[in-house]
C-alpha cells in the first residue's frame, strides 16, 4: 500500500497574526476614510466660512470669545484655501503611503512598514512646510490627538515587525 503524501508546505505558510490583521484593517478603514475627507476637503472648506459668516451676521448677540473663535476658524479656512492644491497633494500621497504600506504587510513584506511609516510622517512634516506650525498650534487639542493617534499606530506596527518575513 502506498502512503499518499502531504504537501506541508501550506501548513508551514506563515499566517498573518491578529494584531497585525487587526492593524492593517483599521489602516486601510482609516486610510480611505482620510483620503475621501481630504479630496472633500475644497467643499468642506467653503462651507465653514459660508456658515462662520452666516453665524456672524445673523444679527444673534455673539460674545466676544465666540466671535475670536470665528476670526480664527476663518484664519485657519484661509491659509488651507491659499495652500490648497499641496495640501491635498501631501495628505493624498500620504494616505496612498499608509494604504499601500497596509497592503504589503497583509502580505508579510517589510517594506509595507517602511511604507506606512511614511506615510504617516510626510503629512506632519508637510502641512508643517506648507501650512506653517501656528495653523497646528491654533487647534491645539485636535492636533494633539491626533499625533497621538499616528504615534500609537507607528509603536503598535514597531512591535509587529518580527511578523514580517519577506
Amino acid at each position: 500500500m502506498e502512503n499518499p503524501q502531504i504537501d506541508q508546505g501550506e501548513f508551514d505558510k506563515p499566517k498573518l497574526t491578529k494584531t497585525l490583521n487587526i492593524l492593517t484593517i483599521l489602516t486601510i478603514i482609516g486610510s480611505a476614510i482620510f483620503l475621501i475627507s481630504v479630496l472633500l476637503m475644497p467643499t468642506c472648506t467653503g462651507f465653514s466660512k459660508k456658515m462662520m459668516a452666516k453665524a456672524a451676521e445673523s444679527g444673534q448677540q455673539m460674545s466676544p470669545k465666540d466671535m475670536e473663535k470665528i476670526r480664527e476658524a476663518n484664519a485657519q479656512l484661509e491659509i488651507v484655501e491659499k495652500n490648497m492644491v499641496p495640501y491635498i497633494a501631501i495628505n493624498v500621497l500620504g494616505a496612498g503611503l499608509c494604504l499601500f504600506g497596509a497592503v504589503m504587510m497583509r502580505k508579510l513584506k517589510k517594506d509595507g512598514y517602511w511604507l506606512y511609516i511614511a506615510g504617516q510622517v510626510l503629512p506632519w512634516v508637510g502641512n508643517i512646510l506648507v501650512l506653517g506650525v501656528a495653523y497646528f498650534t491654533g487647534q491645539m487639542m485636535n492636533t494633539l490627538f491626533m499625533l497621538m493617534i499616528t504615534l500609537l499606530f507607528i509603536v503598535l506596527y514597531t512591535t509587529q515587525r518580527k511578523n514580517l518575513i519577506y
